[in-house]
């Protein structure tokens, strides 16, 4: 098993931290069987044609090994999900996760409003297939 040392950077009360971690990739299955999660907007957003914004969601429980992936099929008439932020930032998937922002990018000028949906994630069960190593911080 191949070990690097990284730098894991992540926001902590708005400020950036970066922490020294000692980690190897690792092999998974993924499951067959999934469940579809609502990505809701939990806040009125502005945006225009190609821009890249952060907006609010409804929180979304994400269980210890389960790995999220977007929909490929747009949800949303004026924006396209890219990718979802959990609070307290980045986390091992055999760590429990909430998802509280939705990354877009807009397909059009317009408006996200409170309640809408944004997209759907297809959530689904890991295995690992072999030994992991748990990722170690340095200090």
């Amino acid at each position: 098993m191949r070990k690097e040392l990284i730098q894991v950077v992540s926001r902590d009360n708005g400020g950036l931290v970066s922490k020294k971690v000692k980690a190897a990739p690792y092999e998974f299955t993924i499951a067959t069987r999934a469940k579809w999660e609502m990505v809701i907007s939990d806040e009125d957003i502005e945006i225009r044609a190609g821009e890249f914004k952060r907006v609010n969601v409804k929180e979304i429980l994400l269980e210890p090994d389960m790995v999220a992936i977007p929909c490929t099929f747009t949800h949303h008439a004026i924006v396209s999900l890219i990718k979802v932020g959990a609070k307290g930032g980045a986390k091992p998937v055999d760590n429990e996760r909430i998802v509280k922002y939705a990354y877009v990018l807009g397909q059009e000028n317009g408006r996200i409003r409170e309640g809408d949906l944004i997209a759907v994630l297809n959530i689904f069960p890991i295995m690992f297939t072999r030994e992991a190593l748990s990722p170690k911080e340095l200090t």
